[in-house]
């Protein structure tokens, strides 16, 4: 029992690294209300390449002020001009219900990528501009940058038990005496 024991919390501890690339996304809104972001992360394989597309379920940082919460994008690893690679983004459309329409319609927000966010290899930390509609009502940015990896730092607690129930597992009982 104790070996089926020892046996499962190592299967556990290789069970919880992950063989992917967690990544997040964040866009600032601050020209549409102060300190306003709209964020989400994503999962890319161990080894992106171009062409590879991610889903990412996006958040706004105080969700009173727009409409449309949560929003979905998909993101895509295009190739990088001229090395590496770039992360594009679907069209988001949300609107800000303290905008106005008139005269400079601040209520639809159209956001489209204007610049991208270039990256040499993954994970990275890069950034890209994006932009409200053409011609532009405002320009700002967005970044990635990676997550760290939970599976790891869960890695280490189940490690040390399997440690420690193995070296029960090698000493002796108490009560047994070797002639």
């Amino acid at each position: 029992m104790k070996i089926f024991i020892l046996g499962s919390l190592l299967f556990a501890a290789a069970g919880a690294m992950q063989a992917s690339i967690i990544e997040t996304i964040s866009f600032d809104l601050s020209h549409l209300h102060a300190g306003s972001t709209l964020s989400g992360t994503f999962d890319l394989s161990d080894s992106p390449q171009a062409g590879d597309t991610a889903s990412v379920s996006l958040s706004f940082s105080d969700p009173t002020d727009y409409s449309s919460t949560p929003l979905t994008a998909t993101l895509t690893i295009e190739n990088g001009t001229p090395s590496g690679y770039t992360v594009d983004f679907s069209e988001l459309t949300f609107t800000n219900l303290g905008g106005t329409s008139s005269p400079i319609d601040s209520k639809d927000v159209d956001l489209t990528r204007s610049v991208f966010a270039h990256c040499a290899s993954f994970p990275c930390t890069a950034s890209g501009q994006f932009a409200d509609r053409s011609p532009s009502v405002f320009t700002a940015s967005y970044s990635i940058s990676p997550v760290p990896e939970p599976g790891y730092f869960l890695l280490v607690p189940v490690l040390l038990s399997a440690i420690v129930f193995g070296r029960r597992l090698v000493r002796r009982p108490s009560g047994i005496r070797v002639s």
